[in-house]
């Protein structure tokens, strides 16, 4: 695993630009209420949350992409309910 966190955010540099995908599918199922862009916002921000974990001040960091999936189930929960 960390040889495969290592060549994403090291060797391809894709630390920032998982973070700005990561934000802006965080922003944009908030306004459209979308669960589906909520998880995919989740799985982008996972390597960038795994690498901060890392580090010994954030050790916590780990546990971001849970909120963004605690929203999708909402999300999804809220979507059901309003169908019915």
């Amino acid at each position: 695993m960390e040889t495969i966190m290592g060549v994403l955010l090291e060797s391809l540099g894709l630390f920032y630009p998982l973070f700005l995908a990561s934000v802006v599918t965080f922003v944009y199922p908030i306004i459209k209420r979308s669960w589906i862009w909520m998880l995919l916002s989740a799985i982008l921000i996972f390597p960038d949350a795994w690498f901060f974990s890392k580090h010994p001040p954030f050790p916590w960091a780990i546990f971001v992409p849970l909120v963004q999936v605690v929203f999708a189930i909402l999300f999804y929960l809220w979507k059901r309910n309003c169908k019915m």
